[in-house]
């Protein structure tokens, strides 16, 4: 599966540079999932889309793909030529799409907010990392075979980039 998304993302990069002279505001990369943003001058929305193929330890639990889809609003308070700091909010729904796995929730929503610094490498490729605070709404817990163990399920409330989750957090982004 990381070879499958590193040779889409290299495409995408390829693609879109080969069709544009200097970078603009829009931008396709990686994000915990494929990701598409634009930037309307200090204002920018950004969309993710993330698959996870997972396949079976055992013929006891099945295959699944799981999903997450993610919306982010962006805000630019501080600029400068090599760098931004973007304040955010979004939201992330992420769906289960394996009925066996033990302790797993059906579906999540999160709502976030928070900080994202972004450190230009190149004129059109950016690194950047999130931080801030996260609210969690998880789904039904089920056990093995699918069948609800909780169905009360629960939320939590936390920060998130903090320690080493910025250097796992790192997202690229391509501008054309």
């Amino acid at each position: 599966m990381k070879k499958i998304l590193a040779i889409v993302i290299v495409a995408m990069f390829a693609a879109t540079s080969a069709f544009a002279e200097t970078p603009t505001q829009m931008a396709v990369g990686y994000d915990g999932g494929l990701s598409m943003r634009y930037m309307a001058g200090a204002v920018g929305v950004q969309g993710i889309l993330g698959l996870n193929f997972v396949s079976p330890a055992s013929d006891a639990f099945d295959s699944a793909i799981d999903l997450s889809i993610g919306v982010n609003v962006f805000k630019c308070m501080w600029e400068c030529d090599k760098g931004n700091l973007n304040g955010f909010a979004g939201i992330k729904i992420a769906m289960d799409g394996d009925t066996t796995k033990d302790s797993d929730a059906e579906t999540d929503i999160s709502v976030m907010a928070g900080l994202e610094p972004e450190i230009f490498l190149l004129d059109n490729l950016s690194v950047t990392t999130k931080f801030g605070l996260q609210i969690m709404i998880q789904g039904d817990q089920r056990g093995a075979g699918g069948k609800t163990v909780d169905d009360s399920g629960s939320m939590n409330i936390g920060t998130f980039g903090q320690g080493v989750s910025i250097v796992n957090g790192a997202a690229f982004n391509w501008y054309f």
